[in-house]
């Protein structure tokens, strides 16, 4: 059984079982109660001036916590914003339950996107033994210090140009046109956003990304060009702080593959999408990369690339499902497009250095994983053979991306 409460001045969104109601701007938060899970899940926006401003929050809680055995979970994952007074009073909350339950486990859900009170809540676990604290999004990004590298950030610059350069050619047979919304969820450096930005002329754009690191690097490459219609956001790509039905044209590119719960992504994407918008991904097709000459070299090194990624999360192959992603999503009308970038289209020295780039990241990978020294050694062969490859002025060499996009029915079930 569940149930859904609302401040006395927001206006209460429509509520469908089973899922967080849809926001609306007069909304600062809702509340819904599962009393068959034993979960309280708060989402929107905690700023309550006073204490008393609390008060129908504590008194869900409170009354879920003397009903709820065994362990209560508290859901606060989907809060975009939470002020000092609220957290006081879930702290107090807590305080209360240990002493008037002192056999009740009591799991808070947090995320990364209020840095600040992570810590606090983190305090919490250490002052109560009844009380745990997962960080949501903490396992979702395994690799996300190794891409921060300054290094690898100037190299994922030129790769960002090089696969723009030909996915240029198909984005307005995938549904984007001048004038719309549109979001780039796992926005990296912020570039696609910039370029469509110049290209298409969208309303605005809302860009998203999980890494602080890459956020300052976007926010100040758009300042530098004196952008104003794109809004940088940090974010949990698998639970978006976005309204439902938001964007006419929704994005994704290389992202879902570095992430170990794409149909949760998906579902997201489709989620902040309208009806009759598109929702756009692209991804890598790594088992598919070949080359001459030392053909035979360059695909074991790609497959053990592909054994070591997933060791860790990731799938750089899940290019090849991309119409079974949209379609599974409940998407309609769906097109794909292969980007076939390869030593004859693009600059070899830069396509050179995209791949080296990546020897050292499954060196770091590697190394994060424990993964067989013997692995790491037969992928450095096998891409340092692509290198040669690409530039061999008789070679051959390639690099396979596959574009995908559906529209979004007026009715998608979620």
């Amino acid at each position: 059984m569940s149930a859904s409460i609302y401040p006395e001045n927001a206006v209460p969104p429509s509520s469908s079982s089973g899922s967080l109601p849809s926001w609306r701007s007069s909304v600062t938060f809702n509340m819904r109660v599962d009393q068959d899970d034993q979960e309280v899940a708060l989402a929107g926006m905690l700023r309550p001036f006073v204490g008393d401003q609390m008060r129908a929050i504590r008194g869900t809680l409170e009354t879920a916590a003397k009903n709820a055995t065994g362990e209560l979970t508290l859901d606060f994952k989907r809060l975009k914003y939470m002020n000092n007074v609220a957290f006081l009073e879930i702290n107090r909350f807590v305080r209360w339950a240990v002493e008037e339950r002192p056999n009740l486990k009591i799991r808070l859900i947090i995320s990364s996107v209020i840095p600040w009170a992570m810590r606090k809540f983190q305090v919490m676990e250490e002052l109560y033994p009844n009380v745990s604290v997962e960080v949501y999004d903490k396992a979702l990004y395994p690799i996300q210090s190794v891409i921060e590298d300054e290094d690898f950030v100037r190299v994922l610059r030129t790769q960002e140009k090089i696969v723009y350069n030909h996915e240029r050619k198909i984005l307005h047979r995938h549904g984007l046109r001048p004038g719309m919304k549109v979001a780039d969820i796992g926005c990296g450096l912020g570039d696609f956003a910039v370029r469509l930005n110049a290209e298409y002329k969208p309303e605005y754009v809302t860009a998203v990304d999980h890494s602080r690191a890459f956020l300052k690097h976007a926010q100040a490459h758009a300042r530098s060009l004196g952008i104003e219609n794109i809004e940088y956001q940090y974010g949990d790509a698998a639970a978006l702080l976005i309204p439902d039905d938001s964007f006419d044209f929704v994005s994704c590119r290389l992202a879902i593959q570095v992430f170990h719960m794409p149909d949760q992504l998906m579902k997201e994407l489709c989620r902040i999408c309208k009806p009759g918008g598109r929702v756009y991904i692209t991804n890598e097709m790594l088992a598919c990369v070949t080359g001459y000459p030392d053909q035979d070299l360059i695909r074991m090194g790609y497959r053990r690339y592909l054994e070591l990624s997933r060791m860790v999360g990731m799938d750089f192959d899940i290019g090849v499902r991309t119409r079974d992603l949209l379609a599974n999503a409940g998407l309609e009308d769906i097109r794909s497009d292969l980007i076939d970038i390869n030593n004859m289209n693009t600059d070899p020295n830069n396509f050179a250095k995209v791949v080296e780039s990546w020897i050292k990241f499954c060196g770091d990978v590697a190394a994060s994983a424990s993964a067989d020294p013997v692995i790491f050694e037969e992928i450095g062969i096998g891409l340092r053979a692509h290198v040669s490859a690409i530039l061999s002025d008789k070679g051959y060499a390639n690099w396979p991306i596959l574009a995908g996009s559906g529209r979004k029915p007026e009715r998608l079930m979620r």
